[in-house]
């Protein structure tokens, strides 16, 4: 009876194993300004379009220019039609140059990643 009963504790065990989901975190679809990209005129904000939702209260952005510089940003926020884009607001316009974001977002099922991606703002 005790042999037959571990076996049957272990063959529970594996198929649990078996059947786990694999957890996937999330990542990054998109920005706004693009990533590595050009834009001609300052943006207003950075918008960065994640693969699932994200949780603004235990995420950051940093935004710095080509001098290393950290730039003023406001309260992240999350696009109201959609859970999975982070709007990060500027405090003033951008001069001319290349400024770099970077990110660490923690998604809905608390996964937490961060990347980082360069723009250029002018000609």
């Amino acid at each position: 009876m005790l042999k037959r009963t571990s076996v049957s504790v272990l063959a529970l065990l594996a198929a649990g194993l078996i059947a786990t989901p694999a957890s996937a975190h999330p990542t990054l679809k998109s920005a706004t300004p693009p990533a590595e990209g050009v834009v001609a005129s300052a943006p207003t904000e950075v918008r960065l379009n994640f693969s699932e939702g994200v949780i603004p209260k235990f995420s950051s952005v940093d935004l710095k220019d080509q001098a290393g510089k950290s730039i003023a940003t406001g309260k992240l926020a999350i696009n109201p039609k959609d859970a999975r884009e982070l709007v990060v607001p500027l405090q003033a316009p951008l001069e001319s140059g290349t400024y770099t974001v970077k990110w660490n977002v923690v998604s809905v099922d608390t996964h937490r990643v961060n990347g980082t991606y360069s723009f250029k703002v002018g000609q």
